[in-house]
């Protein structure tokens, strides 16, 4: 996903706006970046306000998202018919989160890193970066999904505190919800 930004078609630029455009656009003060000689390598990117933030999506990047990709034409300006069900997916992605969850853990993360990002040190270096800032702002707690089958990621957020909070019951999904207090 991370280097995909260099294929010019617009259902992998529907891709980035899903997994990280939102946060890039609406909270850039909690996106780390890293880049390697080739480009982007990982990210890690943060949530202040979950609640707030859900709301300025529905306000405004969804309808952002919805003038760029409209539904489906003819001609060169076509927009595939699975780029819509794309937008449909991120629409329902901003979905609601517990309140007993947003209590203790009103911030929320995504870290990303290309699979040969092989040094665990930097990408905890973006984490922790992520974790000082959401605190300095007055974050008492974050949280993050990660799909169980995804044990790598599990046991680096593990090791840096996080503990398993909820398990499918967040969304819709089958994630589970890491948490850690700050």
């Amino acid at each position: 996903m991370l280097r995909t930004a260099l294929l010019p078609n617009k259902t992998t630029a529907l891709v980035n706006h899903m997994c990280l455009g939102a946060c890039l656009a609406l909270c850039p003060e909690y996106s780390f970046v890293l880049e390697d000689e080739l480009g982007v390598c990982g990210c890690v990117t943060g949530v202040q306000d979950v609640r707030a933030f859900i709301k300025r999506c529905h306000a405004t990047w969804m309808p952002a998202m919805r003038d760029k990709y409209p539904g489906p034409r003819t001609g060169p300006s076509a927009v595939p018919a699975h780029t819509q069900d794309l937008l449909l997916l991120m629409e329902e992605d901003q979905g609601e989160y517990p309140d007993s969850l947003l209590h203790h853990f009103p911030s929320q993360l995504r870290l990303d890193a290309l699979p040969q990002l092989v040094d665990a040190s930097v990408s905890r270096t973006l984490l922790t970066a992520l974790l000082a800032a959401l605190k300095a702002n007055g974050s008492q707690g974050v949280f993050c999904e990660v799909q169980p089958t995804d044990r790598q990621r599990m046991e680096f957020l593990t090791k840096l505190g996080f503990l398993e909070i909820l398990r499918g019951e967040a969304r819709s999904r089958e994630g589970v919800v890491l948490g850690r207090l700050l």
